[in-house]
């Protein structure tokens, strides 16, 4: 273990605020975001895959900015992508649960980008881009027609819709900026082969039909960027690429998502091209909460209300390292709760599972596969970053009381198919 890393962490735990956003000056552009179900970073080639999953992701990293280790603020669909549009931890807005929906009182940067003048659309096949779970919240055209299951490929649709709106924009040329979230499910389970593609990989292991939805995914979010740039909509746009989350294939003992917090499921990708900004590869630990106020930054618009995000522009003009540190949560299984920090990169997760407690301390420096717990070994630096979480914890319950609680509503028997087709409820939920 690193001990001048570790002294850093034990001494700065009281963090310094960060740097104030500072972006290019650039004209109102416009924001395509394109987040991909179930994408662990690790599968693509530009985070260092061998296998061709990803040629079309890959050339688009070449001219944007990379981050290499970005967190996800859970492990499951719900939270993360809540987390992605509030910029608010998950004990905050507090959609942790399939039956919980985002209370309006929220704000979602759709929301932000719309009442500044922006056109914003959503287009997305999964169940919880329906309206009824709240994410839809500043969207004034939102496509869910794709009815997602787990035996539908939709990434063509995804696609051809996207591109339908983009044709509209670029004919329209009136002046008026937007915003264009694409939401691509194929990567998720059940993985299914496709013809052409797949056998590249194989298709008896799972992990091998996974990688082949990832080279499915891609050749359409390929076709999407090469008809961006054909429409001559390129220049004036911001492009983010994330993920919701990753996906276990037996790491731990595991395999799916929202089970823990180990890196393969709340580690994902994160690429942002944008007017003005030169293409670079950055280190730092970032996460999902700082894309909001990255994009409004580079957009010149000003958050409303108070985020627990901060922009990553000083870190891509070469700020050097930050102190910012990265919360995950998951509790939607029975008898789970678990939270998990990252700072300096040490890893601290508070696993809470059928009534036992167990600390959990990785050196991702050293293990980045979290082989070796060393918990046992560090007692005052578990004993330090259990503090700084629950700290945080407490903060981002704090808040949340500035909000109306995000409700719960019982699901339609058609949802509660759905859900159980996709995995989100069964026996072990």
């Amino acid at each position: 273990m690193n001990r001048l890393v570790r002294a850093a962490v034990l001494a700065g735990l009281g963090l310094p605020a960060l740097a104030p956003s500072c972006g290019p000056e650039r004209a109102r552009p416009n924001v395509l975001v394109i987040t991909i179900d179930t994408l662990r970073a690790d599968h693509l080639g530009c985070y260092g895959y061998p296998r061709p999953t990803s040629p079309s992701i890959d050339a688009f990293a070449r001219g944007a900015v990379l981050f290499e280790n970005a967190s996800s603020a859970s492990s499951w669909t719900l939270p993360s992508l809540t987390s992605l549009w509030t910029s608010l931890w998950c004990r905050t807005h507090g959609c942790t649960d399939v039956e919980k929906r985002l209370d309006p009182s929220f704000e979602s940067w759709a929301e932000t980008l719309r009442d500044a003048g922006w056109d914003t659309a959503l287009v997305g096949g999964h169940l919880f881009l329906e309206p009824g779970y709240g994410l839809t919240q500043g969207f004034t055209h939102v496509d869910a027609e794709i009815v997602q299951t787990d035996s539908t490929i939709s990434s063509q649709e995804v696609t051809d819709r996207g591109l339908e709106f983009l044709g509209h924009k670029a004919a329209a040329r009136d002046g008026t900026p937007w915003l264009l979230w694409l939401h691509y499910f194929d990567p998720h389970d059940a993985y299914l082969a496709h013809e052409g593609i797949s056998e590249a990989f194989g298709t008896e292991r799972k992990i091998d039909l996974y990688d082949g939805e990832i080279a499915y995914t891609d050749r359409h979010v390929g076709l999407l960027l090469d008809g961006l740039e054909r429409l001559g909509l390129a220049r004036d746009t911001v492009v983010v690429l994330t993920a919701d989350h990753g996906e276990e294939f037996g790491e731990h003992g595991n395999h799916g998502h929202g089970y823990t917090l180990y890196q393969e499921v709340v580690r994902v990708p994160l690429l942002v091209r944008a007017p003005g900004l030169a293409p670079r590869r950055v280190d730092e630990l970032v996460r999902s909460v700082d894309v909001l106020p990255t994009v409004l930054a580079l957009a010149g618009v000003e958050p409303r209300r108070a985020i627990e995000g901060s922009s990553l522009l000083p870190l891509v003009a070469g700020g050097g390292p930050d102190d910012r540190a990265a919360v995950s949560e998951v509790s939607w299984h029975a008898t789970q709760d678990m939270r998990a920090l990252q700072l300096g990169g040490f890893k601290y997760v508070d696993h809470r599972l059928g009534g036992g407690t167990l600390d959990l301390l990785f050196d991702l420096a050293r293990d980045p596969y979290e082989v070796c717990n060393d918990a046992a070994q560090d007692p005052l630096l578990v004993q330090a970053l259990r503090g700084e979480l629950d700290a945080r914890l407490r903060a981002a319950e704090l808040r949340a009381g500035e909000y109306g609680t995000s409700r719960s509503s019982a699901t339609s028997p058609e949802e509660q198919e759905r859900l159980k087709g996709l995995g989100y409820v069964g026996d072990d939920r």
